[in-house]
C-alpha cells in the first residue's frame, strides 16, 4: 500500500489488471480487495495509487502472487517483495507495485479469515467492508486517509460505524 497518492490511476485500470488474474491465478474465495479500492467501488474516490489485495494465508493464491511478483520484477525492474511498515510481513509487488498482495492486514489484531468471511461483494469481487476501511485509515493516520475519511463521511447512506465517526 502506497503511503502517498502521488501516482494516481483510474480505479478501472487497476481493476482490469486484477481481473486478468481471476480465477486462474487468484481464487475468488481466497482474496479480497482491501485499501481505498472499496471507496472507488462505492463511488467515493475516482483514483487509486495502487490496489491492495489480502489473500488467505498459505493459499494457492498467495503462492501464485509470489511467483507473479518475481516474474514482474524482471519486467518492471522492481523488487518482487517489500516488507510492510506496519506488520513486518512480506508484500508481493505485482506490476511494479501497482498491485500489492499480502497475507495480513495492517490493523492490529486483524484476522484474515474473518475479514474474508465478512467481505462485501461488489461486481462479483470481495472487498474489505467499509467499517474496516475506516478502521485502517484511522490506524494509519496519513494525509490521504484524512481526505478518504472526509469522502466517506460526506456520502449519503453511510454505514452505521461511519455515521458514528462523522
Amino acid at each position: 500500500m502506497n503511503r502517498f497518492r502521488s501516482d494516481a490511476f483510474k480505479g478501472g485500470d487497476l481493476m482490469a489488471l486484477l481481473r486478468q488474474h481471476v480465477p486462474q491465478d487468484f481464487d475468488p474465495d481466497d482474496f479480497l480487495i482491501a485499501g481505498s479500492a472499496r471507496l472507488w467501488a462505492g463511488g467515493m474516490v475516482e483514483e487509486l495509487s495502487d490496489l491492495d489485495i489480502l489473500v488467505r494465508p498459505g493459499s494457492r493464491s498467495w503462492h501464485r502472487a509470489l511467483e507473479l511478483a518475481f516474474e514482474h520484477a524482471l519486467s518492471f525492474g522492481t523488487a518482487p517483495l517489500r516488507t510492510s511498515d506496519y506488520t513486518g510481513d512480506k508484500i508481493a509487488q505485482l506490476y511494479g507495485g501497482d498491485i500489492e498482495v499480502c497475507e495480513t492486514w495492517v490493523v492490529p489484531g486483524s484476522d484474515t479469515h474473518a475479514l474474508l468471511a465478512q467481505a462485501e461483494v461488489i461486481d462479483g469481487l470481495k472487498y474489505l467492508p467499509i467499517g474496516e476501511v475506516v478502521a485502517y485509515k484511522l490506524v494509519l493516520n496519513r494525509e490521504k486517509d484524512f481526505a478518504d475519511l472526509s469522502a466517506i463521511c460526506g456520502r449519503p447512506g453511510r454505514a452505521l460505524d461511519v455515521e458514528r465517526l462523522c
